[in-house]
């Protein structure tokens, strides 16, 4: 056990120690986000290495070359399934629609087989590539939430030997800890996950993209309209290769049946730009107080009115991602709905 005399020169040591601590997990965090060394990236040897950093046009221009777009139509092997996996974290039907029995995992795809299967897998690309930028910023907010947990474990340990705390309370920062460093583990692996599906819908399974762009997510003016249900429909029915495809030498039954298909998914899809719209607004608001809030805490500290920034800074970072995934949630979604038309993806 420590002993000091004088108590108060140990606990200013320690305070000073848990900052460095602090300033030091989260540059830790910040540099492994986006490092090739953790995702052991190996491209084939007949191939380039992916491009790195890899921004979504170019990994758009991966789409026309994968295996599902090659595969000859009406081609199903029976060696291996063809259903691709879930992204781990952009659902955007699950965003929109918040409140409804849970996840859907049908809707929270971007892919569709109303589309054509070069238009699926630019969908898929794009989805997979956001679902990488939202694990990217889910590990850093988990790892600014640790280092504010560490601090305040570390806090109360040193005071514990000065009497000044309990065992009990140490335990509990302590399990409030182990539980948040768990969370961060999931996290760190989710990143090597992501990339791992975006390496697959590229096409390219062994050469994990170790850094990507944050592309410019510039929202619609706010007086731009979503178009009519009426003209998204017939838009499908006219330009979409697909769907014209399934209309040709269909019963009036089948015939019928499609159209209430691509009537469904456009209501769908335009409801829930409605929806991102109000969401994307909300999280602007949390992001803008939540960046004033941490300026008055920053004041606190330099006054040395509180004790440390951590909490507001891993607030103002859990904001910022929520405020990112809204602006891929919406720029998805038009993108599905521009594909639903035959229309390129913007």
């Amino acid at each position: 056990m420590m002993t000091c005399s004088n108590p108060l020169p140990v606990a200013r040591r320690a305070g000073t120690l848990a900052r460095l601590v602090l300033l030091a997990v989260l540059a830790l965090g910040l540099a492994s986000v986006g490092v090739a060394g953790p995702f052991g990236a190996v491209a084939h040897a007949s191939t380039e290495p992916l491009p790195s950093p890899l921004t979504l046009e170019q990994a758009l221009g991966y789409a026309a070359g994968h295996p599902r777009v090659l595969l000859a139509p009406g081609s199903k092997p029976a060696s291996f399934p063809l259903a691709r996996r879930q992204p781990l974290f952009l659902g955007c039907h699950a965003l929109a629609f918040s409140g409804t029995r849970g996840r859907d995992d049908q809707r929270d795809v971007a892919w569709s087989g109303l589309v054509t299967a070069e238009a699926a897998q630019r969908l898929e690309i794009r989805q997979r590539f956001f679902d990488v930028l939202l694990a990217d910023l889910s590990y850093a907010r988990d790892n600014e939430a640790l280092a504010v947990a560490f601090i305040q474990f570390d806090r109360a340990s040193v005071r514990a030997e000065l009497g000044q705390f309990s065992p009990l309370q140490v335990a509990e920062l302590e399990a409030e800890y182990q539980l948040i460093l768990r969370q961060r583990a999931a996290s760190e692996a989710s990143q090597r996950l992501t990339r791992s599906l975006l390496a697959q819908a590229l096409g390219r399974p062994d050469d994990l993209p170790a850094e990507l762009v944050t592309p410019d997510l510039t929202p619609p003016p706010a007086s731009e309209a979503s178009p009519a249900l009426e003209a998204v429909v017939q838009a499908a029915v006219e330009h979409n290769p697909r769907v014209r495809q399934l209309l040709q030498d269909c019963s009036d039954a089948e015939c019928a049946l499609i159209r209430m298909d691509v009537q469904q998914q456009a209501l769908e899809l335009l409801t829930r730009l409605d929806l991102l719209r109000v969401i994307a607004e909300q999280a602007r608001v949390e992001s803008d107080w939540r960046d004033l809030k941490l300026d008055e805490s920053r004041t606190m500290y330099e006054l040395e009115v509180k004790a440390d920034l951590g909490f507001s800074m891993s607030q103002q970072t859990r904001a910022r991602r929520d405020e990112e995934q809204a602006a891929l949630c919406r720029d998805l979604t038009r993108a599905e709905l521009a594909a639903l038309q035959g229309r390129p993806t913007p």
